[in-house]
């Protein structure tokens, strides 16, 4: 691998006897790894090891073919580097696991962490997933549709959007655009765009990320800061502003010395020598200045109309528990169901941002029948009675290459193509055909045997 020289120089002069490894490292195939989704049926990998410090993350031998796997599709697992996986403790030490957290992940596409963080504050919490680049909304709605839980809602705006929402948060996450220096030997485009003048264009840009960010933690929440980079100007000179201008105190974590993840004076940083994944730099704040109360109303959007009495059962079939939801229509025609547990926070953030998806999108009311979504086939909370075709391997890769499937003791009607226990997406089931809803952009498009 070539590598510019001016990096190649500064990581020999901050890691002394440390470099040369440091170079065998990245001359080393990556490791592949993924995080199951404890929300899902569990899906065991043949020879997988467990990473340390997150509960769910595991070592693969080798990397298979994800896009071949339904379970991949189905969301049972998100394929995620495994440095990353560390916010998963920082959690833990910081906030705790499996709390009611309102939760910021203001870089969000294309939503691997997102997912953690959602899993980790459990049902009760609210996670608002925001990108800037329009262009990266769709991945990331899909990835967040196929974790299935109730509690997210996704946002398109630029952090200084968000004033309306100062104090709101508890967490807020900001992994931010990088010069990709962790990622090297994983994207080799990485290291030929890599320049110094890049490096301090990308700290800069962070800067400013973080003057929005700061205000959006309430007091004595957490500010999470991360980047896949090693240089100081992107990593701790950030860190150090904050605690300078935001009103935040550097927050100690500790991890065992077997981890091999390395201290700096302000975060901690993963090297692909001293730790199984990638350059991955991690600090946590914690808020000690005061914060202004958020603004905004808690009121549906003034052009949603409530379901009606004749509307619901159409509707509630479809949940194990449907009282636990409030169901609206959008001018469109478009279902939402809001969870009442996190409604306050979801109409808060409909109300303080233009460019917002809230709720769980369940399809649309032909008369009084629900066409329903493909996000809906992948909730986590769906009546477990509903009509279901069981699929082997070679089926359900055949309906996720949107072929039509068809079977004479399949009951007619909706009917959802599961694999393994793991919903894939619905069928309209009729006297001798059915007709496959994926959605095109989610098909497979290679080939089969490929």
């Amino acid at each position: 691998m070539s590598l510019p020289s001016s990096f190649l120089d500064r990581m020999e002069s901050d890691l002394g006897s440390g470099f040369p490894a440091f170079l065998d490292a990245l001359n080393q195939p990556p490791p592949v790894s993924i995080r199951r989704n404890p929300a899902k049926p569990s899906i065991e990998f043949v020879q997988s090891e467990p990473i340390p410090w997150h509960p769910d993350g595991r070592y693969l031998p080798a990397r298979p073919s994800f896009t071949l796997d339904p379970s991949f599709h189905a969301g049972a697992y998100y394929v995620q580097e495994a440095s990353s996986m560390l916010l998963f403790e920082a959690l833990r030490q910081t906030v705790g696991i499996g709390q009611p957290l309102r939760v910021l992940d203001l870089c969000a596409a294309p939503g691997g962490k997102s997912t953690l963080l959602c899993s980790a504050i459990g049902e009760g919490g609210f996670l608002l997933s925001n990108e800037v680049i329009q262009s990266r909304i769709a991945p990331l709605k899909m990835n967040l549709e196929k974790w299935g839980h109730a509690n997210i809602s996704v946002s398109n705006h630029d952090p200084q959007d968000f004033g309306q929402l100062a104090g709101f948060f508890d967490v807020v996450l900001v992994d931010a655009p990088c010069s990709g220096e962790g990622l090297f030997r994983k994207d080799e485009d990485a290291a030929s765009h890599w320049s110094e003048a890049n490096v301090a264009m990308c700290a800069a840009r962070q800067q400013r990320i973080l003057a929005a960010a700061k205000d959006l933690v309430r007091q004595d929440g957490v500010l999470l800061y991360s980047t896949c980079t090693f240089n100081e100007l992107e990593n701790e000179q950030n860190v150090q502003w904050l605690v300078d201008n935001g009103g935040f105190a550097h927050e100690p974590l500790t991890f065992p010395e077997e981890w091999g993840i390395a201290e700096q004076k302000l975060g901690y940083q993963c090297f692909p020598h001293r730790v199984r994944g990638e350059g991955f730099f991690l600090a946590c704040l914690r808020k000690t200045g005061e914060q202004p109360i958020a603004k905004g109303t808690t009121n549906p959007p003034k052009d949603w109309q409530r379901l009606t009495a004749k509307q619901l059962p159409s509707v509630q079939e479809f949940f194990t528990q449907s009282s636990d939801y409030d169901f609206f229509m959008k001018p469109q025609g478009e279902v939402v169901a809001l969870p009442k547990a996190t409604q306050e926070a979801l109409l808060m953030v409909a109300s303080a941002l233009r460019k917002r998806s809230i709720g769980i999108e369940i399809g649309e009311l032909k008369k009084q029948d629900l066409v329903p979504s493909h996000g809906l086939a992948l909730f986590n909370g769906l009546h477990a009675d509903l009509p279901k075709a069981d699929l082997t391997k070679e089926e359900a890769l055949l309906f996720l290459k949107k072929e039509n499937l068809w079977k004479p003791d399949w009951l007619r009607g909706w009917t959802l193509a599961t694999y393994e226990g793991l919903p894939l997406g619905w069928m309209k089931v009729l006297y001798n055909r059915s007709n496959n809803y994926l959605p095109m952009d989610w098909r497979i498009r290679m080939a089969l045997n490929g």
